[in-house]
């Protein structure tokens, strides 16, 4: 076979470092809850606890006093005056005593690292959109990233902090999100988990820099709101941690079973792709095919983990003919995506493409183009429009920055131009984050540990965010979005293309 079209892939030295930042710098915006998140309910808040007054029984006591009567006769006479009788009216005077016993609240105190007795220390991360638009793999940032969060806890702490502490942001420190370059990940830990008395980290690592969120929740024990969760990432983590979104292992589930409810799987014969640095991702993708009744044909795990597009075209330059021989009319992507696509329609294979990871769509990268990928399926939440219009959003979020910053222009997805910062990206996704905190640390009530924190994150069966409408914590489940829907990618003549939803959103709530 001959691949067509080599002379279109960019110069082989910046093969690596082109496509894995350009796919970050986009992912960013997916992770922000374009891609696997979506909310429109405020998250229930937590009272301090009501003063108890408890009344004694009314007691009555009861006096009556009467005059005897007299009378009086006048001697020799025959007239006699008249009995008179004189009687004091009853009088009852009664006592009523009423005891009131009062319960409060035990005075707060110190009760973890980052929690004294009238604060919660927090730190954040955010991705470092400096660095990317700097050196031209970025149109665009998200805004002044510390401004939002510095906003968003001054509005938290306004409406009263948490069970009467404040919140205090110890740092918003940016991170690069590829290793190597930049300001690295594990320093960033170091000092918002380790240097500084933090209760918890929000935002996390995300990314190729993602394997340094355990880093947080490991070695620093420090809970963490945010990030990538795995099996075994869960596994090293000490500390509580919540993804935000949705896990991915359980996102291959969904996907599956919303291919099979809306008639996408009987009928067609599929190849299951996948890459072994996500060989679990493939194996449940294979998994939960088979259960569905899918017909599976023929399965591919490439060793190929770096983003090395020579690497990765050498080892599709096999495995075109073994997909073009088996006879399949579909192909599902669970790793691999991006060199999968551009090699398959190099091929001149035509496919119906499933795609479970939409960040591979928003994120097409500099040697994928939107043709290649026209006409795909993929698992999606709101879309971002659609988070912005939520009314979490608005009054939970954007209402509270623009009153604080009321010459600042927001924006809106719909009217986004490159080259215009995202600053209703940027307040989105840090609102969220920072309102699940509240969520389960009011509900972890006034003595603050990773204990009362754990069990309050494992009680939560229905909830929602600005970002996402369905949404739940329990025992064994850690990652908060259960808002899914079916979406496919049109080739509209852009450089990114376009996701179009194709069904409306499901409570996918276990």
């Amino acid at each position: 076979m001959v691949r067509a079209m080599t002379n279109l892939e960019s110069p082989r030295p910046h093969h690596r470092l082109i496509a894995v930042v350009t796919a970050v710098a986009l992912l960013a915006a997916a992770c922000g809850g374009g891609g696997d998140e979506a909310g429109d309910a405020a998250p229930a808040t937590t009272a301090a606890p009501a003063v108890t007054t408890t009344a004694a029984p009314a007691t009555t006591a009861a006096t009556t006093t009467a005059a005897p009567a007299t009378t009086t006769e006048a001697p020799a006479t025959t007239t006699a005056a008249p009995a008179t009788t004189t009687e004091a009216p009853a009088t009852t005077t009664t006592t009523t005593t009423t005891t009131t016993t009062t319960t409060t609240m035990a005075p707060l105190t110190a009760t973890w690292r980052g929690v004294t007795e009238d604060s919660i220390h927090i730190a954040a991360t955010t991705i470092d959109f400096q660095w990317l638009v700097d050196n031209g793999f970025s149109p665009n940032g998200w805004g002044d990233q510390t401004l939002v969060w510095e906003t968003m806890v001054a509005d938290l702490n306004a409406r009263g902090g948490i069970n009467g502490r404040q919140v205090v942001l110890d740092a918003v420190r940016p991170f690069s999100a590829i290793p190597g370059f930049g300001i690295a990940a594990d320093a960033v830990c170091l000092e918002v988990a380790g240097d500084l008395e933090t209760f918890a980290v929000l935002g996390g690592f995300l990314g190729p820099a993602e394997i340094s969120n355990i880093c947080i929740t490991g070695p620093q024990n420090t809970i963490l709101i945010g990030g990538r969760t795995d099996e075994e990432r869960l596994s090293q983590a000490q500390a509580p941690w919540i993804e935000s979104g949705t896990m991915v292992k359980r996102r291959m589930e969904v996907f599956a079973s919303l291919l099979a409810q809306n008639d996408l799987i009987a009928g067609r014969k599929f190849v299951i792709i996948g890459r072994s640095d996500t060989e679990e991702t493939y194996d449940v993708a294979g998994e939960s095919m088979l259960a569905q009744g899918a017909e599976v044909v023929l399965k591919l795990l490439s060793d190929e983990t770096g983003g090395d597009t020579e690497a990765e075209d050498a080892w599709w330059d096999v495995m075109v003919e073994r997909v073009r021989s088996s006879g399949a009319d579909a192909i599902l992507m669970a790793g691999g995506d991006r060199a999968a696509l551009r090699n398959l329609f190099y091929a001149g294979i035509d496919l119906e493409l499933f795609i479970m990871n939409s960040e591979t769509l928003s994120s097409l990268s500099s040697n994928v183009t939107p043709e290649m990928a026209d006409g795909a399926i993929t698992l999606t939440g709101l879309t971002e429009q659609e988070q912005f219009e939520t009314q979490g959003s608005q009054t939970l979020c954007i209402e509270p920055f623009e009153a604080a910053h009321p010459d600042i222009v927001v924006g809106t997805p719909d009217t986004h131009e490159d080259g215009i910062e995202k600053w209703w990206r940027s307040i989105m996704t840090h609102c969220s984050q920072l309102l699940l905190f509240e969520m389960v640390a009011s509900s972890a009530g006034p003595v603050l540990t990773h204990d009362t924190f754990r069990e309050a994150m494992e009680s939560i069966p229905q909830m929602s965010l600005p970002v996402c409408p369905f949404g739940s914590l329990a025992p064994g489940k850690v990652d908060f979005c259960d808002a899914f829907r079916l979406s496919t990618y049109s080739d509209d003549g852009s450089d990114n293309g376009l996701i179009v939803p194709l069904t409306e959103i499901m409570d996918g709530t276990p």
